[in-house]
């Protein structure tokens, strides 16, 4: 970091906040007001957070609207030592990384680090992640190895979306919205009675419907600049038309069918089927780096390019792009969960089991032009049919002294892919790469976890051991087709399959009534794979190696001053082995190569604060920190002619020092017509980089940045009998900062992806 006034340090900031809340403390108390129970089911049972003895995060309805989350890439400012950033050149594809673990390029065929899932349900790939979620009733962020109580594993941690479920009751919300660069939403849903069916119980439904539009950022405009010169034949080159496609619009519908058949006390049944069609524009690449120092496929670029470069610190509204561009997907995704309640079943005590099954198709499209420039430098498209099938089997149950789980988990997927590149070494010609990649995966999996409160009358039921164990068998068959005119052409196949165990151990233990500490250790493992970006047919038939990880925490929850204050710490310590890592490739296909290439330590802690002084007023502020380096990266050197380690070298992706979150909401007026809440939220990210090698990373440093944003509602107006309008006001970035999210290092010039501008607008809900 670089601070040259240690008052603007951002722990100086932090401490400045904590000391006024700790002010209000003692001003303050005598006054009423407590903190609500939070409940999470991360454990598959309902608990409270507080009980919960793992790094978690939790947000319900309120405090999501309130924050105004509505898809993925929010959740990434509001959680410590989570960064979620749209992929360059991307709207809909997300890198997730949570304590310095990342999938930094989504591939579909890669495996992420961090897990998505809706309604307990698996979402495989990161293709179409930045997608609207009908009505979400909380969502949950798990920091850490997960394997034990999930179906599918995953090393870096997890996000579980909750959606609300059919009530049986007549009720319903509408909601309509309006905000600046064109914006406009209109949201429904509805509750209908239920459906008595005699000696069958009865049926409930629930119908929800979305649409979102907003204009592009920015505008694509012919440019007033000049030609540039040929590098062949020094013949003026005249800058093409721009296609007149704005960047970083939206257009999305999302649609939602929940049904729920309650047979009888003992048996419940649910079905959803969710269908999402989102027609997007790609992000906008501003170029801001042009150095041919770099070069290295030997033929002259054009100097005079240069005149098009643009500020790599000022998040320009327009540029030009010749290229027409899309970017969109269809998806479909249909879930049946039966649950089946046992009653008590001898030793085995209270025992009930629930089935999920669950079918989703992918099809994502986009073409992009990535120079930022009116010329033909890079343009790139890509096809993707995705498929996958989920079953999953879960035992749960409960004695005097045990909790249990038991699941087994089935899971299998397919890939095709269309890769075309127009490549940057015929940057003036009609030459295409053209490639094609895709895979079939399977995998098996059984998992268990033990919860035993020992009887022992010395420690009072205050000290719980937490047992889990997972088996994982993972299967992958990929292919990979470079036709000719390639250079090189060439067709390849890879198959292989792993096996893995891995264990988890937790000890709680209970100070009070009001506070816990507790101490886990944790496993992860992410399968091996086939790169479908790889140019070597050898390489991609080679594949890599599974990735391990061994994770320590430690971590206190606690709720003070008469359950007004809840402070929560977690420290971790996590070791990485054969480390999966995606190396961008700044060459003339500019693809990633995924490489093994040694060990990480990562470590660091969190601390979240939740202060509730008066009952108007509630305080929210968390804080990350993240130390991550490397132990061994080996690499062969061709200077050296041998595999070297090049640890303090290379750069850790996705993983800033410290990141950090301060949030202030007060009820201004509460009467019998309804109450004002206005809220603030300032989320800080410290400097980060987005690839491994240095000088990659030198034409797009990623500084550190504050976003702030806001939400004035009015709550709760009666309009007639049970029915409610809320009106609000929002805005996001309202200091309107230019930040740099991204960029992509092409080798001889970059563009850079900046974050969103300021945004605005109002949104009328009503309730009924």
């Amino acid at each position: 970091m670089r601070y040259s006034d240690p008052r603007k340090s951002p722990i100086n900031r932090l401490s400045a906040a904590v000391l006024l809340a700790s002010l209000s403390a003692g001003t303050l108390a005598q006054s009423s007001g407590a903190l609500e129970e939070i409940v999470v089911t991360a454990q598959k049972r309902e608990q409270s957070l507080q009980d919960t003895p793992i790094a978690i995060t939790a947000f319900g309805a309120s405090e999501l609207e309130q924050r105004g989350i509505k898809d993925l890439t929010d959740i990434g400012t509001t959680v410590p030592n989570v960064k979620i950033a749209t992929l360059p050149s991307n709207t809909l594809k997300a890198t997730i990384a949570i304590r310095g673990s990342v999938t930094s390029n989504p591939s579909i065929t890669w495996e992420p680090t961090v897990g998505m899932y809706l309604d307990g349900v698996f979402v495989g790939k990161f293709s179409g992640n930045v997608f609207k979620v009908a009505e979400l009733e909380r969502i949950e962020v798990l920091r850490g190895p997960q394997g034990t109580l999930y179906g599918k594993n995953t090393t870096g941690g997890a996000v579980n979306m909750i959606t609300h479920r059919p009530s049986g009751e007549l009720g319903g919300k509408l909601r309509a919205g309006l905000g600046n660069f064109g914006f406009w939403e209109t949201y429904g849903s509805l509750d209908l009675p239920a459906l008595e069916l005699g000696g069958a119980g009865e049926l409930m439904a629930k119908v929800t419907l979305s649409k979102e539009e907003r204009d592009g950022f920015y505008d694509n405009k012919d440019t007033q600049l000049g030609s540039i010169s040929h590098p062949f034949t020094g013949q003026p080159v005249q800058p093409n038309p721009s296609s007149k496609i704005d960047f970083n619009a939206v257009d999305s519908e999302v649609g939602r069918l929940d049904l729920l058949w309650d047979v009888n006390e003992r048996l419940a049944a649910r079905y959803t089927i969710d269908k999402a069609k989102v027609r997007n524009t790609p992000s906008k690449p501003q170029f801001t780096d042009i150095n041919t120092s770099n070069l290295a496929f030997g033929f002259p670029f054009p100097q005079d390019l240069d005149q098009y470069l643009l500020p790599e610190d000022k998040n320009k509204r327009s540029i030009s792009n010749d290229a027409d561009m899309y970017e969109g997907f269809d998806s479909t995704s249909q879930s049946l969960f039966v649950d089946y309640d046992f009653g008590k079943v001898g030793a085995m005590g209270d025992l009930s089991v629930k089935y999920t099954g669950n079918t989703r198709k992918l099809d994502f499209e986009q073409a992009l032009d990535n120079d930022g420039t009116p010329f033909s430098l890079y343009h790139t498209a890509i096809d993707t049919d995705y498929t996958q099938d989920s079953h999953e089997l879960q035992f749960t149950g409960s004695t005097e002294r045990l909790e249990y789980v038991l699941g087994l988990f089935y899971f299998e997927e397919e890939a095709d892919v269309k890769n075309p590149q127009l490549p940057l070494v015929d940057f003036f010609g009609p030459s295409v790469l053209n490639n094609a990649y895709g895979y079939d995966g399977k995998q098996k999996a059984v998992y268990g976890q033990l919860e035993w409160t020992p009887a022992l009358a010395a420690l009072q039921d205050r000290l719980t051991l937490t047992f889990g164990l997972r088996w994982t068998e993972e299967e992958k068959d990929a292919y990979i087709s470079h036709p000719a005119p390639n250079r090189p052409a060439f067709d390849s196949l890879g198959s292989d399959k792993w096996t893995n165990t891995t264990p988890s151990f937790i000890v709680a233990y209970d100070l009070s009534e009001n506070v816990n500490i507790y101490a886990k250790y944790s496993e992860g493992f992410k399968a091996g794979g086939f790169n479908g970006e790889s140019g070597d047919p050898v390489a991609f038939s080679d594949g890599y190696d599974p990735e391990t990880v061994k994770a320590y925490e430690l971590g206190l929850k606690s709720r003070l001053l008469d359950n007004r204050l809840q402070v929560n710490l977690a420290g971790f310590v996590n070791k990485e082995s054969d480390l999966q890592l995606t190396v961008f490739t700044s060459g003339s296909s500019a693809s990633s190569t995924v490489d093994n290439v040694g060990k990480a330590t990562k470590q660091g802690f969190e601390v979240e604060v939740i202060y509730q002084p008066i009952a108007d007023l509630m305080l929210t502020a968390n804080l990350g920190y993240l130390d991550s380096e490397y132990d061994e990266y080996l690499e062969f050197d061709p200077a050296v002619g041998a595999v070297v380690d090049k640890r303090n070298i290379k750069a850790n992706q996705y993983a800033p020092e410290l990141t950090y979150n301060l949030g202030a909401e007060y009820t201004v007026a509460s009467a019998g017509w309804g109450e004002v809440i206005a809220r603030l939220d300032y989320t800080y990210s410290d400097d980060y980089v987005g690839y491994i090698n240095p000088e990659q990373n030198r034409p797009l440093q990623l500084d550190s940045y504050g976003l702030l944003s806001g939400r004035l509602s009015v709550a709760d107006i009666r309009v007639a009998g049970d029915t409610r309008l809320n009106v609000a006001l929002w805005g996001k970035n309202l200091t309107n900062e230019d930040y740099r999210l991204n960029g992509i290092p092409f080798g001889p010039f970059a563009v850079s992806y900046f974050g969103n501008p300021r945004t605005y607008g109002v949104e009328a809900t009503l309730s009924f």
